[in-house]
């Protein structure tokens, strides 16, 4: 297996799902976005939430990005689209394949931590990382 389709399946076993009081989820929304930020992937809307993504231009190619979605008391996130995860495309948009790899990663545990910190007063939290 190639190091890029070991990145591949690595990205493809991002889910973290919380079930929380609707008072919690609109600052907890906040912080996941703002850990987004921080490792350099910013939010954009979506049906049900949104995009983090390193750029527009990355988003609209197709590559890698996390998604995040509320629906109720629900807050889900996973990486959309793993499986694009291209070297080629990433040139095409002045990222390196590696470089986009880490910072999903990066971002994915980040959310993880503070969906934890949320985790006693949750209903439910449930997270899988590579």
């Amino acid at each position: 297996m190639s190091r890029i389709e070991d990145f591949r399946d690595r990205l493809a076993r991002i889910h973290i799902t919380l079930k929380i009081s609707g008072e919690e989820i609109e600052r907890l929304l906040k912080e996941v976005l703002d850990a987004g930020r921080s490792v350099g992937l910013n939010p954009e809307n979506r049906v049900e939430g949104f995009a983090l993504t390193p750029s527009h231009e990355a988003a609209v190619i197709g590559l890698p990005h996390l998604r995040v979605a509320r629906v109720s008391d629900l807050l889900m996130i996973w990486v959309r689209a793993p499986y694009s995860l291209d070297r080629e495309k990433c040139r095409c948009v002045g990222l390196d394949a590696d470089e986009l790899y880490e910072m999903l990663l990066a971002g994915a545990r980040k959310i993880a931590e503070i969906l934890r910190r949320y985790s006693k007063s949750a209903e439910y939290l449930e997270i899988s990382l590579p």
